[in-house]
């Protein structure tokens, strides 16, 4: 589909020598001063192209005025009048233009690059005019994206039903490494600093490999500043649904080389609004007090420093950045509700027993090196350390089992450290033809703590090759070819639960059943391999018109719980037990998307289908645990399956101050029984949406207002009935939403103000992949929430 680009010309005089002759030279950069190559230039009417580094020359130049023009596809042209005097050097700067204003997004099917993806790009401004709380909730208004959410203010990102471990998250190139397995708890990313973001979907990540199966969240904070610049911009926000008060900075500075970048976050959030007095949950009503939820207050800090050198031939970047965060759990989320332990204690904002607190600290560095106009050496290397805590105050299931003599209260305790390293070698055959060859490693050991017991400690390391060939004809097909191999490592201890063993003897079992509960884990010593594939095409038959169409397999190693977990996760509700005799999960997807955009049109329709061999999930064994309050055992299995869907989206522009947006999602999904008929639906999977938009904008100016934005919105979610073993069905809602966005002039000061107002008729509802469905909580009540950004410098 076509992009429109807004070209923001920079000319800079520099170099100026006297020659025999006039001789004129020009380069054409992105944003972050990377050249893009290939763009075919008319400069008087004849046809110049770039090299791969962006360049062209023009020899013998007749002073005075020529005409230059651009239609690149992809682009929005250019038709511009240079004046020429003398031997100069121009620079062309082209940066992403927002075709439409309706909530500040770039839908991208294609680009200057080879891409056959199906990617959806954004930036800051619409993480700023969208955010809710989390990073992967400011993302819900994206087609085929969704969101679990764990409270008020973490999240896990979803898209088209799948997430966890398989959805990526990158920055700057890099996976972020956690816990992504765990529904309570969410990703450690700093939302409010983030700077651009690229959701690819489908099958067409070959580069990132394990994991990559729904597609990749891939976050650039690496964007460069201008030159000799110095800016920033100051943030402010308050959100009434959880009385979050957040305050955020960023500076950018640089030279003509060197560069660099600090951000910081500080929020500090109370217990959330609901909009119900009571839950029912295991056959009783429980209070909620004041409609708070109790004990879901908490605070983050986060920091980022960020250095770099650029020049024509070499780039270096190191981000170095912490994210910090503390944040209570729902009291009846660990373990079985008690109306005890939901008693107010008349503070809102203090973080009592049971909460979890987690530090996600990483170290990226980025090299690049162009060896001549053809040929790019990359290399990105990494160290990551997440730290996550489950603190409760100390208690036992079994009678003989003392608390800790150290950290008595320190339930679970999981330290992640991760080293990946990347090497990628791009060759430019020509205009048409680039050849990609890249390696990664990727080494991994998590250690464990804490009184309680429910994955045991390990090391991961993953070692990986891929192969790309990239063909572009005649503007109108690009097609891409890759191939992947990864192999994989993965050993675990064993754990032995003497307190268990000793209470379960005491309780009257045998030796052998005592045992067997006992021992939690078993030593593990697992190898994988597996070779994946994929093509890309995109045919762009006229100028309104495009079609994508991606094939792939792909593939997903088991995590270590679903391999070796055997405990009673509190978090979950329930006895859960790995399989350590697992496969990788692999399979086949396709996606495709068709794309008409003329005059103020822009349609699209992305219908994709996912089968599984072997899909990893829980499944109720019938057999009650005899662990204490440990319920019915869930066991990891795997079995055949099927998911598919589509999304259709229509953005038009109505007039001069009108726009509308339109999304409609659909997913379907069941699993494969052996004899090949469909079986249960897959569990926490999002229902059926419609999302609408409406825009006004206007450049009136009004006192201190200047270029007023409004908005009224509204989202449509189904009944979700589609349900797997032991799920609720999840009532059909619809949420009110509007707000505004302006710039605040007054004398010399600027500031940007958004207003936003969610969830406005306060409707009690459930979202069906959310954390605290189980207990039958409501999602967040009505929430008004106030932004001012106040950026400085130039």
């Amino acid at each position: 589909m076509s992009i429109h680009i807004k070209w923001g010309i920079v000319t800079t005089l520099l170099c100026s020598s006297t020659f025999a002759q006039n001789i004129f030279e020009g380069q054409i950069i992105d944003k972050n001063q990377k050249p893009i190559p290939f763009v075919t230039i008319f400069f008087d009417n004849k046809e110049i192209l770039t090299n791969t580094e962006g360049k062209f020359k023009i020899d013998n130049l007749a002073k005075g005025n020529h005409q230059i023009k651009i239609d690149e596809q992809g682009y929005e042209p250019l038709n511009q009048t240079i004046s020429f005097e003398s031997n100069k050097k121009y620079i062309f700067t082209l940066t992403f233009h927002k075709t439409y204003h309706l909530d500040e997004i770039t839908v991208a099917g294609h680009h200057h690059d080879f891409t056959t993806a199906n990617i959806e790009r954004i930036d800051q401004s619409f993480i700023k005019e969208n955010y809710a709380g989390s990073f992967a909730k400011s993302l819900e208004n994206i087609a085929g994206v969704n969101a679990s959410g764990i409270g008020s203010s973490a999240s896990k990102p979803i898209i088209r039903g799948l997430g966890f471990n398989r959805l990526i998250v990158s920055e700057n190139g890099v996976k972020q490494e956690g816990q992504q397995w765990g529904a309570d708890h969410g990703l450690e990313i700093d939302a409010l600093n983030v700077e651009d973001v690229e959701i690819i979907k489908g099958p067409a990540a070959l580069e990132y490999g394990n994991e990559a199966i729904a597609g990749v969240i891939r976050i650039n904070n690496n964007n460069i500043p201008a030159k000799y610049s110095t800016s920033g911009e100051v943030k402010g926000l308050y959100q009434s649904v959880n009385d979050d008060y957040r305050i955020g900075f960023n500076v950018k500075s640089r030279e003509n080389h060197l560069f660099y970048k600090i951000k910081g976050t500080y929020g500090n959030f109370g217990d959330y609004r609901t909009t119900t007095d009571r839950i029912y949950y295991l056959n009783r009503y429980l209070p909620i007090y004041n409609k708070r939820v109790k004990n879901t207050a908490g605070r983050d800090a986060n920091a980022e420093v960020q250095v770099g050198y650029i020049d024509e031939k070499f780039r270096s970047i190191l981000t170095i950045s912490n994210v910090n965060q503390k944040m209570g759990f729902f009291p009846g989320s660990h373990g079985i509700p008690s109306v005890d332990r939901l008693q107010p204690d008349g503070n809102y904002r203090n973080i009592d027993f049971p909460y979890q607190q987690s530090n996600h600290f990483k170290v990226i560095s980025e090299n690049e090196f162009r060896i001549n106009s053809k040929n790019i050496i990359k290399f990105i290397s990494s160290y990551q350390n997440n730290h996550r805590q489950e603190i409760s105050a100390f208690h036992t299931h079994y009678a003989n089992q003392k608390a800790p003599e150290k950290d008595p209260n320190l339930e679970l305790d999981f330290k992640l450290s991760t080293y990946d390293s990347q090497l990628k070698f791009e060759h430019n055959h020509n205009k048409n033809f680039k050849t990609i060859v890249g390696v990664q490693s990727q080494l991994q050991s998590n250690n464990i703590a804490g009184y309680n017991y429910l994955l045991p400690k390990y090391n991961r390391n993953i070692f990986s090759a891929f192969f790309i060939e990239e063909f572009k004809h005649l503007n109108k097909w690009k097609a891409n070819v890759g191939l992947r191999y990864d192999y994989s490592t993965f050993k675990s201890e064993g754990y032995f639960d003497e307190y268990l063993y000793n209470y379960l003897l005491e309780k009257g079992n045998s030796i052998g059943i005592a045992d067997y509960y006992a021992n939690r884990s078993s030593e593990i010593d697992r190898k994988f391999n597996n070779l994946n594939a994929m093509i890309g095409a995109t045919y762009q038959p006229t100028n309104i018109w495009d079609f994508n169409l991606n094939i792939g397999t792909n593939f997903r190693l088991p995590t270590a719980i679903e391999l070796g977990s055997n405990g009673i996760h509190h978090g979950s509700f329930r006895h859960e037990r790995g399989n350590p005799n697992l496969d990788a999960e692999k399979g086949i997807a396709l996606d495709f998307k068709s794309t008409f955009h003329k005059n103020d049109w822009n349609i699209s329709l992305s219908p994709y289908a996912y089968y599984f061999s072997n899909y990893i999930f829980l499944k109720p064994s019938g057999q009650f645990s005899i662990l204490p309050h440990g319920g019915q055992i869930y066991e990891y299995t795997q079995s055949k399956a099927i998911l598919t869907g589509f999304e259709f989206e229509i953005r038009k522009k109505i007039n001069g101050n009108f726009d509308v947006h339109f999304i409609y999602e659909y997913l379907y999904n069941r699993q494969i029984k052996d004899n090949n008929k469909l079986g249960n639906y897959l569990p926490f999977t999002p229902a059926n949406n419609i999302f609408g938009q409406l825009n006004y904008s206007t450049k009136i100016e009004i006192g201190v207002i200047e270029n007023l934005n409004l908005f009224v919105n509204g989202k449509y979610t189904f009944e979700q009935n589609k349900i797997a073993q032991n799920e609720d069905i999840t009532s059909a809602y619809f949420l009110l939403g509007m707000g505004l966005k302006t710039s605040l002039k007054i004398n010399n000061f600027r500031a940007n103000l958004n207003i936003q107002a969610s969830n406005l008729l306060n409707k009690r509802y459930y979202n069906h992949t959310s954390f605290y469905r189980a207990l039958q909580l409501p999602e967040q009540a009505r929430n008004i929430q106030i932004m001012l950004g106040i950026p400085f410098g130039k």
